[in-house]
């Protein structure tokens, strides 16, 4: 894996001819090695070869659509994918984030726009990676195989909740508000993502997670601030 930044290697997913030519060439004047695919089989082909730090995907291309593609690459690898789409609805952002996306882009936008968020997912999943496994008496979190297990339960959490449960126990006791978990989880901002997204996964984290939802131990809500990990 590069050093987020110049360097790594973008695999970019879009079947328009034009604005995949114009990311590409963006991308290669700032020093990223880019490959490009127009559908999702070559996408999913590409993606499995081990030699992209990233995927930009278009959610419109054709063959396997996008959120399939997207669906495969997590239950396949956890390579970091923003995903290109021409629809603003906060649903389908939500949906998307679920499923997966590191990160979510609503055309059209700037292309240095779209390169600081490459530069913003890498290095979030950078320093992620200093920490593969936590354990804690009773929970075992593993970041390589996405797995969690409590009293040696294995719990069934979708990609945006693992990621979500796993970023707070890496600080336990430590406090964050809804804007800063939008940030660091989702790569979001309370501008353009309704902080409600935090309050919604938590509480469906704590269903899965919690021997009593009402009464929970380890995902804490510190009122007026936000949440934090059991110490």
């Amino acid at each position: 894996m590069a050093v987020p930044g110049q360097g790594s290697s973008v695999l970019l997913a879009e079947d328009d001819v034009a604005s995949r030519m114009a990311t590409r060439m963006y991308l290669q004047r700032l020093g990223y090695h880019v490959g490009e695919t127009a559908d999702g089989p070559s996408t999913l082909r590409e993606a499995s070869l081990g030699r992209y730090d990233i995927v930009l995907l278009d959610l419109g291309i054709p063959a396997v659509q996008g959120d399939e593609v997207l669906t495969k690459l997590r239950q396949d690898s956890a390579i970091p994918v923003i995903v290109l789409t021409g629809q603003a609805e906060e649903s389908e952002r939500v949906r998307i984030l679920d499923l997966g996306a590191d990160d979510y882009m609503v055309k059209p936008f700037s292309l240095p726009e779209m390169e600081a968020r490459i530069r913003a997912v890498l290095r979030r999943g950078h320093l992620e990676r200093a920490v593969d496994r936590i354990e804690r008496p009773g929970l075992l979190i593993d970041r390589v195989s996405h797995r969690v297990e409590i009293q040696r339960r294995v719990i069934d959490l979708t990609p945006k909740e693992f990621d979500l449960f796993a970023f707070l126990a890496s600080s336990p006791g430590k406090v964050f508000t809804r804007a800063e978990l939008l940030e660091k989880v989702w790569g979001s901002s309370p501008e353009w993502q309704d902080p409600a997204t935090v309050t919604e996964h938590i509480r469906r984290l704590r269903l899965k997670v919690e021997d009593n939802p009402l009464k929970p131990y380890w995902l804490q809500t510190v009122r007026g601030i936000g949440y934090r990990f059991a110490e």
